[in-house]
């Protein structure tokens, strides 16, 4: 018999995993199910590639300029290990912007890859 949470009022205003029910002293088999899922397809999210150069043609198509750069991680697992080189800026892509640069814009958008671009 699944006894429920009291919590579970609280499980409508937060995504987080809380108010699970249980199951004698474990997760009724339908939340491992579900948890196992989401953490499937959050490995593949992780490991799905992303294709700036196809947005780059995109949104050239649109008749924007784009400028692609890149961050110090040489490749996804060397991000995957480090991420804080995600955050910094490779010394080639740095000297992009730098020669690239047009004075003021009013807009500047960045599309990203980060852990997770599906």
């Amino acid at each position: 018999m699944i006894e429920r949470d009291p919590w579970l009022a609280f499980a409508r205003h937060t995504p987080a995993r809380i108010a699970l029910g249980r199951t004698g002293a474990s997760l009724p088999t339908q939340e491992v199910l579900r948890f196992a899922l989401a953490h499937a397809q959050a490995r593949d999210a992780v490991h799905t590639p992303f294709d700036a150069t196809e947005v780059a043609t995109q949104v050239r198509a649109l008749g924007f300029e784009t400028v692609q750069i890149a961050s110090a991680a040489p490749a996804r697992d060397v991000y995957l290990r480090r991420p804080d080189l995600g955050r910094r800026l490779a010394e080639a892509s740095r000297a992009t912007l730098e020669t690239s640069a047009h004075g003021p814009v009013d807009l500047a958008l960045v599309v990203a890859d980060g852990l997770s671009s599906a």
